[in-house]
């Protein structure tokens, strides 16, 4: 009788420990993006200075690459907290690039890049939901929450061989990105609009013998 009490005792101190676990280590989800972008890289100042001594027009464009084009990705969603999330994401990009040097020269690139991002939320959860009433009068439940995104991102661009015969070569860059977004819940599926700003350099195929810096503007569709 005194065996059959403790096996009890210790089978319910078991369950006890399992659902305390669960509770601090909350269930991490993975999910897709699609994504457009542009990019742009400017002249620097001692170049401009260099086109005022050689008496070329003022009006010469500060603009010495632009690049855009769309990309698919895959991400995971891994909450720390309620309000902290760490989202590594992997993104495989396809680019028309245009370069400005004497004469526009025309490439296109892949582009592979990782970023180690964390999601800081702008207002508590709201786990009860709002509803919302549909046209036809049936009711569904939603919820959202707005954050900031921010974090590290490493990018590899492979040009074409065209590109690539003319001297130039493949570029790695590093850099920070920094944005905003919006975590929609419907139904348990989750949907998530982010824009966001990256700053990346890299020392090869420099402008004006100084690293090149790339300002990025980023539109992504995240569903996970």
């Amino acid at each position: 009788m005194n065996r059959c009490v403790i096996l009890y005792i210790i089978l319910i101190q078991t369950k006890a420990y399992s659902q305390n676990n669960i509770s601090y280590f909350p269930i991490f989800s993975g999910g897709f993006t699609h994504s457009t972008f542009t990019s742009l890289t400017l002249l620097s100042l001692p170049n401009l200075l260099q086109i005022s001594k050689e008496r070329q027009p003022l009006t010469t464009s500060k603009i010495a690459e632009t690049q855009y084009g769309f990309g698919f990705g895959f991400f995971l969603w891994m909450p720390l907290n309620d309000g902290f999330v760490y989202k590594p994401k992997i993104d495989c990009n396809f680019t028309n690039y245009k370069l400005k040097n004497n004469s526009f020269i025309y490439a296109t690139s892949f582009d592979f890049s990782i970023n180690h991002s964390f999601c800081i939320a702008l207002s508590s959860p709201n786990k009860n939901g709002i509803i919302y009433l549909a046209k036809n009068m049936s009711c569904y439940l939603t919820t959202k929450q707005p954050y900031i995104i921010v974090g590290p991102k490493i990018n590899l661009k492979k040009y074409d061989k065209g590109f690539l015969n003319k001297g130039f070569e493949n570029e790695l860059s590093f850099g920070l990105s920094i944005g905003y977004g919006i975590n929609y819940e419907f139904h348990g599926t989750n949907f998530a609009p982010e824009i966001c700003y990256s700053l990346t350099s890299t020392g090869q195929n420099q402008i004006n013998d100084s690293k090149k810096m790339a300002h990025t503007i980023t539109l992504a569709f995240n569903f996970f």
